[in-house]
């Protein structure tokens, strides 16, 4: 409406402390904004709004919510219907009973499913913790056994072997990935909401991410003991505690917010919930699929360190 009404209510949205305001230009559509994933709410006050107001005609808001996450969804709902009763209070006639209506509308899960919440993000928390701890173990059991030996004294290079053990668990997690989807397809009815692409190409980033971190930890240590420890702790307060699973990554504080764009899981946990609920592909999460690739590499690189004495280096 671009009046001071206008004005108000958002100042009175950002005033709560709860909620963000960033304002939007007015070409493309509210479903179009929502559908980018960059918001959690759209909120259109149409031109005349204020005339309406002060004439005592009814005034009508809209609002969407982004529910992929229920709880949050609940809580913007809670504020948006309280400032509008507020505002609408404020600007309408003395004489007039309450004239504006916000007609919220909650977006992509309209039923607040918390299943379509959950178990998407139960699928990057177990796929985070079990290639890893599998690639720790494969990597240090060969240290205790000594057949490590046998690598070293042939002609295998460090990235061949990092290279042909990351490939048959990669294989492992995979297979790990589709028995725990079909199970979540099966049990709790999660289908794909959108173009699944990105998640085809996600899920094998993710287990690379995962399968590297866990040789890694497996060149670093000596003992299975210390790598399944090292592993459990790293994906424990990590992947859990960073990816957004438990707590929202915007709710944390700057550095950790800033420490959990290295954590893979919490690339993934974005993909598999727009894959099943959100549902806008590649425009809405190109940049998660683009930062697993970039963790993989690094993680490559971090694997290889260790190992790059071998009789032939790299």
């Amino acid at each position: 409406d671009r009046s001071p009404f206008s004005r108000d209510f958002i100042s009175r949205i950002g005033a709560s402390q709860e909620l963000v305001v960033v304002p939007e230009p007015l070409g493309p559509s509210p479903t179009t904004i929502l559908d980018a994933g960059n918001v959690r709410a759209v909120i259109v006050i149409p031109p005349g709004t204020q005339r309406a107001l002060a004439a005592g005609r009814p005034a009508p808001i809209q609002s969407l919510v982004d529910a992929t996450d229920v709880v949050n969804a609940l809580t913007i709902k809670q504020i948006l219907t309280a400032t509008s009763a507020f505002v609408g209070a404020t600007y309408a006639p003395p004489s007039a009973p309450p004239a504006v209506a916000l007609h919220v509308r909650i977006w992509f899960n309209p039923g607040g499913n918390e299943a379509l919440f959950i178990v998407p993000g139960v699928y990057a928390v177990i796929l985070a913790m079990f290639p890893t701890l599998l690639a720790a173990i494969a990597m240090v059991r060969d240290k205790e056994r000594g057949t490590i030996v046998q690598a070293y004294a042939s002609r295998l290079r460090a990235s061949e072997l990092i290279a042909g053990k990351c490939l048959a668990l990669e294989f492992i997690g995979l297979a790990e990935a589709l028995a725990i989807m079909a199970i979540g397809f099966a049990v709790w009815g999660v289908r794909f909401a959108g173009d699944p692409l990105p998640l085809l190409i996600g899920t094998p980033l993710l287990v690379c991410c995962q399968v590297l971190l866990g040789l890694l930890i497996g060149a670093r240590t000596n003992t299975v003991t210390s790598a399944i420890q090292a592993s459990g702790s790293i994906n424990s307060l990590v992947s859990v505690l960073l990816s957004g699973f438990m707590y929202p990554v915007f709710t944390m504080p700057p550095f950790f917010q800033w420490l959990s764009d290295l954590v893979p899981a919490r690339h993934f946990i974005n993909i598999t919930r727009d894959a099943f609920v959100r549902g806008s592909g590649w425009p809405g999460v190109w940049s998660e699929v683009l930062m697993l690739a970039i963790i993989a590499m690094v993680l490559a690189v971090g694997a290889w360190l260790p190992m790059r004495r071998m009789q032939m280096s790299d």
